[in-house]
């Protein structure tokens, strides 16, 4: 049935026949109409198949879903016009369903009459909106390439599914990609979207280490933010209707903005500012229109406060907070990644003992491989990397050693060149100290250096966590 060598209907003719069937008893079977089947088969012009016949004769006649589907195309389109009505759940399901011909097929025919995009844009909205993400890019990708508009919202909408769209986890080429893609359309984009495309824009530089650009979208994401939320205080001072609908609530994206602003601070060494702008959502109790998830955001938001003040404490010196904060990791489990990366990062620094923190917290390290997406995976190889720098400084080398090629292993899964370089410049320094099954395992590692795919299931260091993010 994949050679179109009939037509639909003389398939479906042929298999009635075939299968001992009249229009009565096939109705009968299949639960199609009798007179809606000889109107299709017989009628002075037929009448169109719809999908949900097709699928529903399909498996009455007993072939798998999709059996008819590459003779299906003909029933989209005439001289005159595509028929949205069919083509576009046509489209959907063999998205779905994988039928890439099909898909070929029609996306050909659609490019030969006016104003294909309108249909290419519904069904990859459509796509997304089901929750079928990957499978929607392909189709945000013919408008990106042919919409001729570059200011059109559909032209901005588009960009921003394809960012949204990066994996879980992603080579850090691709990010870099993503983000220089997105970026000249986050200002298109309606409010709602805006403020979801800033806050991901914010994530991705994370990842990248971009901490300026990650400061100048959490600035846009704060000033949006605020606008938004004083127009729906005006709106609900006014009575009015309309309150824009956001994908998720204000307030998660308010308390971001500071969060993340604070966090690019911390990264370029400035501690005094970052404290200021982590006071700001420290307390976002005075802040009305909160839903129970907006209530439940506040409060995570304080707890969030609490433990990035001991983590600017400590990378200022101040190693007395080091047993609070060692009792609030003990409170928040799902914090220890981002609170060992800090402790160690400060023991580093100023050369206290961290082993007793280490040993406290081994039970949760062993369990960091249950978290899986791109940010927590740069955590995790910078905490595997903070643990080879210490190890190799208090003369434990074999140990330390053997930090720097989990992180190596990590960076080429990533396809990060930053990382790569780091680690090989600390091994070299300490190739001395190497045994020879260490040695082995670097040249093996070197030789295979080189853009990688799907790290999510082998690029573990010592595990994962969860980003500081709601």
């Amino acid at each position: 049935m994949e050679n179109k060598l009939t037509t639909l209907r003389s398939a479906i003719e042929e298999n009635l026949s075939r299968s001992g069937y009249n229009l009565a008893s096939f109705a009968k079977v299949s639960g199609l109409n009798r007179g809606s089947l000889s109107a299709i088969l017989h009628g002075h012009p037929p009448k169109p198949v719809s999908l949900g016949q097709l699928d529903t004769l399909t498996e009455a006649l007993g072939y798998p879903e999709g059996w008819f589907y590459p003779l299906y195309v003909d029933e989209c389109f005439s001289e005159e016009k595509i028929s949205r009505r069919r083509v576009e759940p046509f489209l959907v399901r063999c998205a779905i369903t994988g039928r890439q011909q099909c898909i070929d097929e029609s996306i050909s025919r659609i490019m030969e009459y006016q104003k294909p995009l309108d249909v290419i844009y519904s069904v990859a909205e459509k796509l997304f909106a089901c929750g079928k993400i990957q499978e929607s890019k392909p189709f945000y990708k013919i408008i990106v390439e042919h919409e001729q508009d570059g200011y059109s919202e559909r032209m901005a909408i588009s960009q921003y599914r394809l960012f949204k769209a990066l994996g879980t986890v992603a080579d850090t080429e691709d990010m870099l990609r993503g983000v220089i893609a997105f970026e000249p359309f986050r200002g298109r984009l309606p409010e709602h979207l805006q403020l979801d495309g800033l806050l991901k824009l914010a994530n991705v530089c994370y990842s990248l280490h971009r901490w300026d650009d990650m400061g100048k979208y959490a600035d846009e994401l704060r000033s949006l933010a605020t606008g938004t939320y004083r127009e729906q205080l005006r709106q609900k001072a006014g009575r009015r209707s309309g309150e824009l609908q956001l994908l998720r609530p204000l307030v998660l994206y308010y308390g971001h903005g500071h969060l993340m602003k604070a966090t690019s601070l911390t990264k370029q060494g400035k501690y005094e500012e970052a404290i200021t702008f982590t006071n700001l959502y420290a307390d976002l109790g005075w802040f009305e229109v909160l839903d129970e998830e907006g209530k439940r955001l506040v409060d995570a938001f304080r707890s969030y406060a609490v433990g990035n003040r001991y983590t600017l404490e400590l990378l200022k010196g101040n190693i007395t907070v080091l047993s609070d904060y060692i009792a609030y990791l003990e409170e928040y489990p799902s914090e220890v990644l981002a609170g060992l990366l800090s402790i160690l990062e400060a023991a580093n620094r100023f050369g206290f003992s961290a082993d007793h923190v280490l040993e406290r917290f081994s039970k949760e390290m062993t369990g960091f491989d249950r978290f899986k997406d791109y940010i927590n995976i740069d955590r995790i190889y910078r905490l595997g990397y903070q643990l080879a720098a210490y190890y190799l400084e208090r003369g434990q080398a074999q140990r330390g050693v053997t930090y720097i090629l989990q992180c190596l292993k990590t960076a080429v899964l990533l396809n990060s060149a930053r990382d790569m370089i780091e680690c090989v410049a600390l091994f070299e320094a300490n190739r001395g100290q190497a045994s020879r099954q260490q040695l082995q395992r670097y040249s093996e590692l070197i030789r295979g250096l080189g853009p990688q795919k799907e790290p999510a299931e082998e690029g573990r260091l010592l595990s994962g966590t969860t980003e500081r993010s709601i």
